[in-house]
Order: C-alpha cells, then sequence, then structure tokens
C-alpha cells in the first residue's frame, strides 16, 4: 500500500533538518509520542550540499500490541528505523524493521522537503506498507498505515509548536 502525506511548517529547509536531527528536540518528541528512542548510530560524512547524514534509532511504543497483530508478536513491538539523509536532494530515505516478521513486513519512504519560501516548507513523505501474509496482509496494511497517519498528526503539532519556541537562526 502506498501512501503520501504531506504537511507545511513556517521555517526554513535548514533549520528543520537541523532541528530534526537535534537530539534534545528527538527525546522531546518520541517522549510526546509515547514511545522509547534510543539512538544507535549517528554519522555526518562532507558539508553543505555533500552533507550525507546516516542515523539508526530504535523506537518502542508505550503502548499495547493491537490485537490484529497479537497473534505474531510474543512481546512489544519494536522498530529499528535506518535513516539516509542528503543535504543535496533535501530528502530522506527510511527503512522501518520490525521486531517480529521481519521478513514479511515492509515499510519504507522518502522524506522530503519541498521549499516553499525562505521561511516555509512542505515536508512529503511518499510511503510504502507491504505486508506479505495471506488473507490478513492487507488489513494489517491499512492499520500501519492509519498508526503512522496519526503518529505523524501528532509529530506535526509538536514540531510546529517546537519550532515556534527554539526558533534559532
Amino acid at each position: 500500500m502506498d501512501y503520501r502525506i504531506e504537511d507545511d511548517f513556517d521555517v526554513s529547509a535548514s533549520r528543520y533538518w537541523e532541528v530534526f536531527f537535534d537530539e534534545t528536540y528527538n527525546q522531546a518528541l518520541w517522549n510526546q509520542l509515547d514511545i522509547g528512542w534510543e539512538m544507535l548510530s549517528l554519522e555526518r560524512k562532507g558539508e553543505g550540499d555533500d552533507l550525507v547524514i546516516e542515523r539508526r534509532q530504535r523506537l518502542t511504543p508505550r503502548r499495547e500490541v493491537p490485537a490484529l497483530l497479537s497473534k505474531f508478536v510474543s512481546d512489544k513491538i519494536a522498530y529499528t528505523e535506518h535513516n539516509v539523509f542528503k543535504a543535496r536532494d533535501n530528502a530522506m530515505k527510511t527503512i522501518t524493521t520490525p521486531s517480529f516478521m521481519a521478513d514479511k513486513i515492509v515499510t519504507e519512504g522518502v522524506y522530503r522537503l519541498e521549499v516553499v519560501s525562505d521561511s516555509k516548507v512542505r515536508r512529503v513523505w511518499e510511503g510504502l506498507a507491504k505486508v506479505k501474509l495471506p488473507l490478513v496482509g492487507g488489513r494489517i496494511e491499512k492499520h500501519l498505515v492509519e498508526e503512522i497517519r496519526e503518529s505523524y498528526r501528532h509529530a506535526t503539532a509538536f514540531t510546529r509548536t517546537w519550532h515556534t519556541e527554539h526558533p534559532g537562526e
């Protein structure tokens, strides 16, 4: 299942990415979303348009496993997110690997910014959720996309407030 999420932010692209990779922001964001966050690695190479940031983080939602997934999960749901950001493209490729059925569930996408003006960007997430399970795969895909959309709604509100309260630049 392909899907797309768009949101506008009143901030420059450089400030948006600076905050996006900031540890203090991430700790506050994931806490607000009620998701445990652990930075596994963060590597920066190059500068300016040649900047590439590779990040791995483990995310553990602090809520009960949805009934639809409970027969496939023996413990808490967790997932590892692998991001590769390229400044030249103003975009980041993301692959998310769940702690269960990693060979059956594919969630990935491209997270990019479109510059609307010097002080406004549009964040565009174009994602894919694919579950390779007969009979229930489509239902699980819909559930995953609904969860992601809901998470983005909360993250967007939090991020807008963060930028207002932490204007930087």
